[in-house]
Parts: structure tokens; C-alpha cells; sequence
């Protein structure tokens, strides 16, 4: 198991200023890679740290784990697979909301012939 140093994957996305509010089109920043997974950084702050999964057929992420944050999930496209720590495996499909601990580890996999994108939001706990 491994852990990701987060500071390493947030760069520039393209975004729109409207408002005193930044807008960005998911399926513009988007981006699959049939060898790897790829984490597109949404947004960062301080304390929220928000990427787009996106996960071509038959790839999985690595178990791993967020210690010192709260973790939610939420697919939009697709389907995945995330192992639960009883053995069971649960769907993961669009019109989904999931909590989980940060320190727990979870590695979501497709085994499906579609892509899967998946809002990852990272909450550093207080």
C-alpha cells in the first residue's frame, strides 16, 4: 500500500471565472489513459482537495489511503468496482454519494468495457 502526495498532482486546470465563481467543464478536462489511471485536479485549497478519477477498461488504482482526511466518492460515468474490507465488492455507479474514512484504504477497479469517471473529494480533517 502506498500513500500519494497530493501537492504533486494539482497544476493549472483550464477554468472559467464567472461571477466570483470557478466553472469547469468535466468532460473537457477529462482524460484517459488505457495504461494508467489519471487523476485530474478539480480543485485545492487548504483544507478540500477535489480530482476526477477516470479509469479505462480493465485498470485498477492501488490499494491506498488518505490518513488525516475524510473521503467521498461520487461516480459519474460508468461503473467500477471498490473491494470492501469484508471480502464483498460493492458497484460503484453514477447517482452515488460514499463516505468513507480516509485511513482506510480502497482501491477501485473497471473490469467493465467503458470508461469510469469518479469525484474524489479529499476533506482534511480538524
Amino acid at each position: 500500500m502506498f500513500q500519494y502526495d497530493w501537492n504533486l498532482y494539482f497544476c493549472t486546470v483550464h477554468q472559467e471565472r464567472e461571477h466570483d465563481m470557478e466553472i469547469q467543464r468535466l468532460n473537457e478536462v477529462a482524460r484517459f489513459d488505457p495504461d494508467k489511471f489519471v487523476h485530474v485536479p478539480i480543485f485545492s485549497s487548504d483544507r478540500t482537495k477535489v480530482l476526477l478519477l477516470c479509469l479505462s477498461p480493465g485498470l485498477s488504482v492501488p490499494p491506498h489511503s488518505h490518513p488525516g482526511y475524510e473521503v467521498t466518492l461520487q461516480p459519474l460515468r460508468g461503473k467500477a468496482n471498490l473491494p470492501l474490507p469484508d471480502g464483498s465488492t460493492l458497484l460503484l455507479e453514477p447517482g452515488m454519494f460514499i463516505t468513507l474514512d480516509g485511513a482506510a484504504a480502497f482501491n477501485p477497479s473497471n473490469p467493465f468495457n467503458h470508461n469510469f469517471e469518479m469525484l474524489i473529494h479529499l476533506i482534511r480533517a480538524t
